[in-house]
This record gives C-alpha cells, sequence and structure tokens, in this order.
C-alpha cells in the first residue's frame, strides 16, 4: 500500500479504537512527529515501521498478497540493518584510534573463541578417524583370554568379524568340519562421542541368522584398547581380539 491511501488507512483505523496520535506512538514507540507525516502522506515509512503501528492498532496486514509482500520487505530491511551494523560495527573494531585496549581485548576474545572452535572440530575429526582407522581389519571373538571354540554352544567353532571402512562381515566357522557354518554381512556408523557402533544386516549367508534379517540396527557400545575390541549391547557383552 502506497501513500496517501496508507496514511488514510492508518488515520482511520486509530480514529476507530478510539486513540490519539499521542496515544499511538507510545504503543509503538515512535514520535509524534513522524506518526503525523505519515498520515498526512508526506512520507513514506519502511516496512518495518508500518509493521508497528498496525501491530499497535491489531490490525493483521499480512493477510493479502500485498500484505506478504510487505512482509518479505519488512524481513529484507531488518536483515539488511543487522548486516550493516554488524559490518560497521566489525570494521569500527580494527580502528585502534579510540578504545585501544577494549578492541583489542575484543578481538583476541574473538580470535580465541575460533582457534577454540577449529581445534576442538580438528580433535573431534582426529578421534573419528583414529578410531575408524583402528576398527579396521580382522578379529576373532575371545573367551576368558583366549580364542573361544565353542562359540554359541558348538564346540569347533570360531567366530571372526572383519571390518572395512564402512562395511563389516561376520563369519562362523566349524573348522572340526572344515565347513563355514553362517556369515553376515551388512553397513555399520560410527558415533566416536557417545562411543557407539551400530551395524545393519544386509546379507546373511546360511540359515543361522534368517532371523536377523529384519531391516533393524543393532548399536553396541565399543572401547578399543590394545588389540582388543570390547562390545557390549542388545544382550551381547564380547572381546575381540586384532588377527595379525
Amino acid at each position: 500500500m502506497q501513500q496517501p491511501d496508507l496514511g488514510k488507512k492508518i488515520a482511520k483505523l486509530r480514529k476507530a479504537r478510539g486513540l490519539t496520535q499521542e496515544e499511538l506512538v507510545e504503543k509503538c514507540n515512535l514520535n509524534v512527529r513522524t506518526l503525523q507525516r505519515i498520515e498526512a502522506g508526506e512520507v513514506t515509512p519502511r516496512s518495518y515501521t508500518i509493521k508497528l503501528i498496525f501491530s499497535a492498532l491489531d490490525h493483521q496486514v499480512y493477510n493479502s498478497p500485498s500484505g506478504m509482500a510487505d512482509w518479505l520487505s519488512d524481513s529484507t530491511d531488518m536483515i539488511r540493518d543487522i548486516i550493516r551494523k554488524l559490518y560497521s560495527y566489525i570494521l569500527d573494531l580494527f580502528n585502534l584510534k579510540t578504545n585501544a585496549m577494549k578492541k583489542l581485548t575484543i578481538l583476541s576474545i574473538f580470535f580465541l573463541t575460533f582457534c577454540s572452535l577449529i581445534f576442538s572440530a580438528c580433535l573431534s575429526s582426529r578421534k573419528v578417524i583414529n578410531d575408524q582407522k583402528a576398527l579396521l581389519g580382522t578379529w576373532q571373538i575371545m573367551s576368558n583370554g583366549v580364542p573361544d571354540t565353542t562359540y554359541a554352544g558348538k564346540p569347533g567353532q570360531i567366530r571372526y568379524q572383519t571390518i572395512t571402512s564402512n562395511r563389516f562381515m561376520v563369519t562362523d566357522i566349524q573348522y572340526s568340519k572344515k565347513q563355514i557354518y553362517a556369515a553376515f554381512s551388512g553397513s555399520y556408523t560410527l558415533d566416536t562421542q557417545n562411543k557407539t557402533y551400530s551395524v545393519l544386516i544386509e546379507a546373511i549367508g546360511g540359515p543361522g541368522y534368517a532371523q536377523y534379517m529384519d531391516g533393524k540396527i543393532g548399536t553396541f557400545n565399543y572401547r578399543l584398547k590394545d588389540s582388543l575390541l570390547y562390545l557390549k549391547g542388545n544382550g551381547y557383552d564380547e572381546v575381540w581380539k586384532r588377527v595379525k
């Protein structure tokens, strides 16, 4: 809405609500002279000023396409003002002719905070890489510190787990019969912050693991120590040793 129609509408709404110009400006934090000039059509206020006035008059200005355009213009003006003020503030920080110590302190805080964030990000990234790298390879399940040769209660059976950069495979071998009993494989994700190793079984070999092909994710808490991998969760408490 353009002037002078805008000024007429504001004056009409104000009078309809029984407000004087002085009472209205108190509600929207303007001065009387500004409101007088707006109502007289002498000036075109910014969109966020219009919003303040209509809000004080309890009038929903954004219920029409033109109102939506005003809202977008309002948001753009506000963002521009914020950017302009921020830009001016940053430029002024580097002007050390005034308040030099105060500005140097602020700049130092910004710099140290930035460095701290970068350092934390690097440490987190490094930890992910380190844990990921430590998991790679082939592991054999253990029992009481020695390779478990009776896994799942089957004498002569051993279990291996091979982990690559984004996939895993578990194989059960009955070495006494010289045959592979069953195997399953899939993808996994590693959460180094919460120390969890989540697996999704996507393929099986042999009938022993058909019940696991339900698309569910199994999550284990993991701990790495020397050549040992500890996995606990989903009813399992396992210790694996890296196969050299």
